[in-house]
């Protein structure tokens, strides 16, 4: 394979001058890239400042925490087999869910305090 040689060093330098402004157009002027990059940082920037502020603006306050209800004296009286039927009972209710499906983990107090809160729950939708 044979190799072109330029015939001259002028046409070396012309050829060599080519590529060079060739290689200048695609990789830009390195001060266009700098002030294209602070520009683009304010950009994203000032995005982000609108989007914290949007975020802030529709998220609600956090909510006041709400107290466990009162567990009454007749739900303290209960043992746990009158705890787990009286739940039971309570499941029959179609807006009760209960998320433990397995109650045999929980303590009577779990149990009593899971009581208490369906109910004064219901008593609050009725």
């Amino acid at each position: 394979m044979k190799r072109h040689r330029p015939s001259s060093e002028s046409d070396a330098a012309h050829t060599l001058e080519t590529v060079l402004e060739l290689v200048a157009e695609e990789s830009g002027d390195p001060d266009d890239e700098a002030r294209l990059d602070v520009w683009a940082r304010s950009v994203r920037q000032k995005v982000d400042t609108q989007l914290a502020a949007l975020r802030r603006q529709h998220t609600p306050a956090r909510p006041v925490p709400r107290r466990a209800a009162a567990i009454s004296d007749e739900i303290r009286l209960l043992d746990r087999e009158a705890l787990l039927a009286r739940l039971e009972i309570l499941r029959q209710a179609p807006d009760v869910q209960i998320a433990h499906l397995d109650l045999s983990g929980l303590t009577e107090d779990d149990l009593r305090q899971l009581v208490a809160e369906i109910e004064a729950t219901e008593r609050t939708l009725a």
